[in-house]
């Protein structure tokens, strides 16, 4: 009778660890597959490690990014909120539905997620770029730019911080300061042609039309229709 009990043990402890392995197995192939941007591959893969492990937290955190960049914002938002059930200080899972709930313009909600994110990683340039987005597409441009300010306090080459940072300056009416930051942008990617779209027209907003068709002129010669568009209205 204890040789059965023992034989049935070592069955269901096996029978265990290859479900957990299988799930981890298929969890790595849908890593490979995500990254050969294969995604239905991957997605694949993801059903076939939650069919042996429901609860596996990194799994539905991929299934969800790979969804929500499909577009799939409902499908990824539920997926998200699985994972965060199962470990709720999951740093990439809750990161990963703010963006989610930006792209499906649930701005307080992403605001909500990320703020969370950031409790649990304050030293995360990211995601307070991205809570500034959330925050300046509500119209509260002072605090996207503190948290603008902050993202380029982490990573003082976070170029798209920059850009968006000389975008809320402008719609809070800090001209100076907007200058600066695009031209901030510029000087670290000299081939950034919006952040010359940018600082033209703010200079030719503000009367500066001779270096605002210079600046126009930059951009034209690297490539910029809209900025060519903008010389012959502008500058001839």
């Amino acid at each position: 009778m204890k040789k059965v009990a023992l034989f049935i043990f070592f069955l269901v402890s096996a029978t265990f660890s290859f479900a957990q392995n299988s799930a981890y197995e298929y969890y790595k192939s849908a890593l490979i597959n995500d990254s050969l941007k294969d995604h239905k591959a991957a997605l694949q893969d993801l059903d076939n490690a939650l069919l042996s492990k429901p609860d596996y937290d990194s799994a539905l955190c991929l299934q969800g990014i790979i969804n929500y960049k499909s577009g799939e914002n409902k499908l990824a938002i539920k997926q998200l909120s699985q994972a965060i059930k199962f470990n709720p200080n999951y740093f990439e899972p809750i990161y990963a539905r703010g963006i989610a709930k930006a792209q499906s313009k649930d701005y307080i909600g992403a605001i909500k997620d990320f703020s969370k994110a950031i409790s649990l990683r304050p030293n995360s340039a990211k995601t307070y770029y991205n809570r500034a987005l959330a925050k300046g597409y509500l119209g509260d441009y002072p605090s996207a730019i503190s948290d603008l300010d902050k993202a380029i306090s982490i990573d003082a080459n976070y170029i798209n911080a920059y850009y968006s940072r000389a975008f809320w300056k402008d719609f809070s009416g800090d001209y100076e300061g907007a200058v600066a930051d695009y031209k901030k942008v510029i000087a670290l990617d000299i081939s950034y042609r919006e952040a010359y779209i940018g600082l033209a027209t703010l200079l030719y907003l503000h009367g500066d039309k001779t270096q605002s068709c210079e600046v126009l002129k930059t951009a034209s010669d690297k490539g910029s229709i809209m900025a060519e568009e903008l010389i012959n209205k502008l500058c001839n």
